[in-house]
């Protein structure tokens, strides 16, 4: 049975409304209790889960029987997105929070370009992902296959950055590569990119055969004589791209496609071989079809951040006004899996800290503790907005 069009529109405005009253209320709240409001949030995140329970007897020095017990959470979380504020019963602050289960995510099935099953997308906010590309042709060519390749790494990148421009959860920079800085020149020339939270790697491997070129009629002259000089030929070049997204973090790729492509070209006797019509839509409507994928894989994630630099009060995370992060903003820093898998023991849930941006660059962001000991952050933890998403 469908909801009448009203009452969808109706239910709609409603949770607007909702949400607005919640971002509202957390402007109200101190840093102190928006802090113990998430981290009660992340209580329940636990109690929401599986809960294993391990348990250690041994003998004291008096004889007696002694049992010590330990509960943790079986549910793996990838990042953590705050939706409302509001109170309890007993008008204690409490946070809505929405997350991403890593159990839910298929990653074996990434492998043919196409998004997990199992997916529930975030609401859609301010901040976006931040995803940094990379080209290596694995493959040595030969001076007719490179202005091939080149055309051919435009088009991808072309393809897309106007995705990217057109959905507002990603957008794509150039990450400069790593693999052939020495340490000397990655400590002297390093830059914010180096650390971006995510990596879109494309790595192309020429197949080792050309394709053969085709027969291509030849227009005769104004005056219906043969021609002199015959048209071009056309051949091309067999590769096969690959394309991996990867979170800065893991090993796993979060999702992998590869495509065989075979691109015809237009050879001129004089001038640089270049791709054909043809060939050019079937590598746009290749890439189509991954930024799709792309899109719907990242839409399922909310935007956390990674911390970069942990000395006290100087905190650092690889999200800037690129991701859409503004001074003035407070985000939650936390060992991402034992903020959840460690909630129900008190003393790991208290170890989140609550900190203020005070200055932001395009792909990082320094942060100030307002709530919580900063003395405890690492580099090891990750970081998630504290503000409510709109």
């Amino acid at each position: 049975m469908r909801m009448p069009f009203v009452l969808v529109r109706r239910a709609a405005v409603a949770g607007a409304l909702l949400l607005a009253a919640g971002a509202l209320w957390g402007e109200g709240l101190s840093p102190e209790d928006k802090l113990a409001a998430i981290r009660k949030g992340l209580v329940q995140a636990a109690l929401d889960g599986p809960t294993q329970v391990s348990t250690t007897q041994w003998i004291d020095g008096s004889g007696a029987l002694q049992e010590l017990s330990a509960f943790r959470a079986g549910m793996r979380v990838r990042g953590v997105r705050v939706l409302a504020y509001g109170t309890d019963a007993q008008g204690e602050p409490t946070a809505k929070l929405q997350w991403e289960n890593a159990d839910t995510a298929d990653n074996k099935s990434a492998v043919s370009g196409k998004a997990p099953a199992l997916c529930k997308p975030v609401a859609k906010g301010r901040l976006q992902h931040v995803v940094g590309w990379s080209w290596a042709t694995l493959t040595p060519l030969d001076a007719d296959s490179a202005p091939v390749v080149e055309a051919l790494q435009s088009t991808v990148l072309a393809q897309l950055q106007q995705a990217g421009a057109q959905d507002s959860q990603w957008r794509l920079v150039e990450r400069p590569p790593l693999d052939v800085r020495s340490s000397y020149e990655q400590a002297l020339l390093g830059s914010s990119k180096d650390e971006l939270p995510w990596l879109l790697k494309f790595e192309l491997v020429a197949l080792g055969s050309k394709i053969p070129g085709e027969a291509v009629p030849r227009p005769a002259h104004a005056d219906g004589s043969d021609p002199e000089t015959p048209p071009p030929p056309m051949s091309g070049l067999a590769v096969q791209l690959r394309m991996t997204l990867t979170a800065r973090k893991q090993l796993q790729p979060t999702l992998q496609a590869t495509s065989n492509l075979a691109l015809r070209t237009n050879e001129e006797n004089w001038g640089a071989s270049s791709l054909s019509t043809a060939a050019r839509e079937q590598v746009m409507q290749q890439v189509k079809v991954w930024s799709q994928s792309l899109q719907q894989r990242l839409a399922c994630l909310p935007v956390i951040a990674d911390v970069t630099q942990a000395a006290g009060a100087q905190l650092r995370v690889n999200a800037g006004s690129a991701a859409g992060v503004r001074v003035g903003d407070e985000w939650v820093l936390a060992h991402d899996q034992a903020a959840v898998q460690g909630a129900l023991n008190p003393a790991a849930v208290a170890q989140a800290v609550l900190a203020k941006v005070q200055s932001v660059g395009p792909f990082y962001a320094q942060l100030k503790p307002v709530a919580g000991n900063g003395q405890s952050v690492q580099t090891s933890w990750s970081a998630w907005s504290a503000d409510v998403a709109r």
